[in-house]
């Protein structure tokens, strides 16, 4: 009656689970008569031809055997199983068919005998044992000879359970897997935890009922996975690390023994794939995990007594068909690193949102050019190519000095953003921060300032003039002169300043003769004026000489906005680009004809118009 009952009840469960599936993924089940067997089956599986290593452990029992999937997948090798007292005749058959040289021996004499060390070495096969007095001490010296490592695993060393879920994981991260007992660690395992005080990470299964707070508190870097009985663990530890694994790829084996599991974890480990635990009737976290993921290859670990025909069953009707994959729109800078995803969120048969797999067609994008590029990518199950836009954004590659004058420093704000040439020839506003520490004053009250523009290496300089040195000259009796002329112009000092109250002009005499014009800047003076106690300022600008503007090209999409460039880049008679402001003949363009138009600006101080070239073209 019992029975019956677990039965029905699972056929239930398929029939739910079938009902959200039009198809299935592929299963197929790896087994033999016995463990044993179902090892050397799994060898043939992932080892088809020969391995010059393979890893020999206890088929009895399971302490010194669960930590050697990271030495296994080091040295590209199957683990197979043997008895305690004598070589097992399939591992003996496999070690010939593969024609192995080396093979490491897992465990002490005690739990794999000199007989069976001896039975291996006549087949002409090099053997290290790695084993000690303990199943802590074994597995301190697989992870010894797996070498240094950034990370590393600690499982509680009393049961089997937390090491396979966590075997082929730690073997493709090459990270050793070290046991302690719940409340105690033995000291020398604890001197070799602490050399990974400066490590990224050291992952820690199982709740306080599993390794306690103490012992947690002990490990460096110690990070808790897993929580809950051992299936919810063993999940647990799959959705820590699903971004590393090929969530297509499941390896199905008994939570209830050790050795298929352990076997199957280097196969799975090949395969990029991970080991999910399972028992009759269904453990709910299985089950909720069975229920919830798209995946197209179910790999079952050993014969039906230990993963049973109606688990097989469930694992058939695993919700497959994708229905829709959203298409991809990133945005990045020209030069910035871009990978495409590895994976998409996808919608799935019954309306479920799910993660997939995706292979793009290329290995590397190229984001040295601007632009917008397309690339095509397959989903598994999927009718239909994915589709990723990604949009290069130009970067800036020129920002001109900038030269401002004002009455007063107080009067003037530095500007939010200033217009710079992009790596497409096209020129942009961009935001600029300013770094006020650079700010200084020097005598001839001029101000030095330096912005930064993302993405820009060099640093954007404002020279800013300053008419009356902060007001300190000021009077009401004559009026600051300011002059501006082009570098290289002849100048002559005023003889004169006319007297506000008097309204008469005033013979003045300057404090120098003459001014140097070949070089640009600020020159500032102070005369003194007949027959009055009040001084006279004259300050000069000697501007740079603008020798070239080159023309200006933009092209713009039909209906869109589009506003005329309020500065534009100059060449000057010292070599260098300056951003001077530019005023248009005509500032508002109709964009809604496709046509080129030729506007023509004035840029003081330049005799010859500045023109800018504007093609609108059609949006379809």
């Amino acid at each position: 009656m019992l029975k019956n009952k677990l039965i029905a009840a699972i056929v239930v469960s398929l029939c739910i689970v079938g009902s959200r599936a039009s198809a299935s993924p592929s299963v197929k089940r790896i087994y033999g008569e016995n463990r044993y067997e179902t090892a050397a089956k799994i060898c043939q599986e992932g080892w088809k031809e020969r391995s010059d290593y393979a890893v020999v452990v206890c088929g009895e029992n399971f302490p010194d055997a669960v930590c050697s999937a990271p030495l296994a997948k080091k040295f590209n090798a199957p683990i197979l199983l043997t008895n305690k007292g004598t070589l097992n005749m399939y591992t003996s058959v496999e070690l010939k068919r593969l024609n192995v040289k080396n093979a490491f021996i897992i465990g002490g004499k005690g739990v794999i005998s000199q007989n069976v060390e001896d039975g291996i070495k006549t087949m002409g096969i090099k053997t290290t044992r790695l084993g000690g007095q303990t199943r802590y001490d074994t597995a301190l010296q697989i992870a010894k000879k797996l070498g240094r490592s950034k990370q590393a695993v600690v499982v509680n060393g009393s049961g089997f359970e937390d090491a396979v879920s966590m075997a082929p994981i730690a073997a493709n991260k090459s990270i050793p897997i070290i046991m302690v007992e719940k409340n105690t660690i033995k000291s020398d395992v604890g001197k070799y935890l602490n050399s990974f005080k400066k490590s990224e990470q050291v992952y820690v299964i199982g709740g306080e009922n599993i390794i306690s707070k103490k012992v947690f508190n002990s490990i460096p870097n110690g990070k808790r996975i897993g929580y809950g009985d051992k299936y919810q663990r063993n999940i647990e530890i799959i959705n820590s690390f699903r971004n590393e694994l090929n969530i297509n790829n499941l390896y199905l084996a008994s939570g209830r023994a050790y050795a298929d599991a352990l076997a199957g974890s280097t196969l799975a480990a090949k395969n990029q794939g991970f080991i999910l635990l399972g028992d009759t009737p269904l453990p709910t976290p299985t089950n909720r995990f069975l229920s919830s993921e798209v995946i197209n290859n179910v790999t079952i670990l050993g014969g039906p007594t230990m993963v049973s025909y109606d688990l097989e069953n469930v694992a058939k009707y695993l919700p497959q068909d994708i229905v829709y994959v959203p298409d991809i729109y990133n945005v990045i800078n020209q030069n910035d690193p871009y990978s495409p995803p590895r994976s998409l969120i996808v919608n799935t048969t019954g309306g479920n949102k799910k993660e997939a797999l995706v292979e793009w067609n290329l290995k590397k994008v190229d984001t040295s050019k601007p632009g917008m590029f397309t690339y095509y990518g397959t989903v598994k199950g999927y009718y239909r190519s994915v589709i990723l836009r990604l949009v290069v954004t130009p970067i800036p590659v020129k920002i001109g000095d900038i030269y401002k004058e004002a009455p007063s420093r107080s009067s003037f704000v530095l500007p939010e953003k200033v217009l710079a040439t992009m790596s497409d020839g096209t020129t942009s506003d961009l935001p600029v921060i300013w770094d006020y520490s650079s700010e200084k004053q020097k005598e001839n009250g001029i101000y030095e300032f330096y912005g930064r523009v993302d993405k820009y290496k060099k640093k954007v300089k404002l020279t800013l003039a300053i008419r009356d040195n902060n007001g300190s000259g000021s009077n009401n009796q004559f009026d600051d002169i300011v002059i501006e002329i082009v570098q290289g112009e002849t100048y002559k000092l005023p003889k004169t300043v006319l007297d506000k109250i008097t309204n008469k002009n005033m013979k003045v005499t300057w404090n120098t003769k003459s001014i140097d014009t070949s070089k640009t800047g600020i020159v500032k003076l102070e005369g003194t004026v007949l027959g009055s106690y009040n001084k006279a300022y004259l300050t000069l600008i000697v501007l740079p000489k603008i020798e070239d503007i080159p023309e200006i090209r933009e092209t713009v999409l039909q209906g869109t906005h589009y506003t005329l460039p309020k500065r534009v880049e100059a060449k000057t008679s010292d070599g260098k680009s300056i951003m001077v402001d530019v005023e248009w003949e005509n500032p508002f363009v109709d964009l809604g004809t496709p046509q080129t138009y030729y506007i023509k600006g004035k840029v003081k101080h330049y005799n010859k118009p500045v023109l800018l070239v504007l093609k609108v073209v059609a949006k379809y």
